[in-house]
């Protein structure tokens, strides 16, 4: 079997995971509807701030009763024990007066 020329296959090893990639970024996600519903859900709870530089940003304030409400169970934090105190320098001895 001949081998096309280098420079066809050049093109190829560039283009074709590049057109990939695009194709791949440029799909949809899955879980539009979902988000749909729950932009939905949120939507009475959301507000637009001003910060101090001049842009605005959305936020959303919830209560954590609420977040359960709309958002499902939500995972509790874990408390990582710091473990025992480090030792203190041992104390310096008084200098002779």
């Amino acid at each position: 079997m001949r081998w096309p020329r280098k420079g066809i296959l050049i093109r190829l090893c560039i283009y074709v995971p590049v057109l990939l990639y695009l194709s791949w970024r440029g799909a949809p996600p899955a879980d539009a509807q979902v988000d749909g519903e729950l932009d939905r859900k949120l939507a009475p709870h959301k507000r637009i701030i001003s910060l101090p530089d001049g842009t605005q940003q959305e936020i959303v304030e919830l209560t954590p009763e609420q977040a359960e409400a709309i958002l499902g169970p939500i995972p509790a934090l874990e408390q990582k024990d710091p473990g025992p105190a480090p030792a203190d320098a041992p104390a310096k001895a008084a200098a002779p007066r």
